[in-house]
């Protein structure tokens, strides 16, 4: 009898450690799909706060005023506006793409831990 459950262990035992293989690899890809669109939506709500709070303090307000009452000349004014207008796009974007790359998404949610776990187990 020992014999027969033997057998019978090692012939279900080995599928049952794919099976459970398996069920970890697709838990963790449907945990990166979640952490993916997860990551998308909070991209988008940025970019619509920032789109708001770069209307509300005035996009052209700031440059245009100090381009208006300083004493400057056109040229002054010219590059005055332009590192204005630079600078309100380049900068919200570095932040955006710094904070939201994929590779810190995966350390700040541990996925990598998850994926790393599951391709080896």
């Amino acid at each position: 009898m020992k014999f027969f459950v033997e057998l019978f262990w090692q012939l279900i035992g080995t599928k049952i450690e794919t099976s459970v293989a398996l069920f970890k690899l697709d838990a963790a890809i449907t945990y990166l799909n979640i952490i993916k669109g997860t990551r998308r939506m909070a991209i988008l709500f940025c970019l619509m706060a920032l789109a708001v709070a770069l209307f509300a303090c005035g996009l052209l307000l700031i440059p245009v005023a100090l381009c208006l009452f300083m004493p400057w000349t056109p040229e002054i004014r010219v590059i005055v506006a332009a590192s204005f207008g630079s600078a309100y796009i380049l900068i919200p974007l570095i932040v955006v793409m710094a904070s939201f790359s994929q590779k810190r998404w995966m350390r700040t949610s541990r996925a990598d831990k998850l994926l790393n776990a599951a391709l080896k187990g």
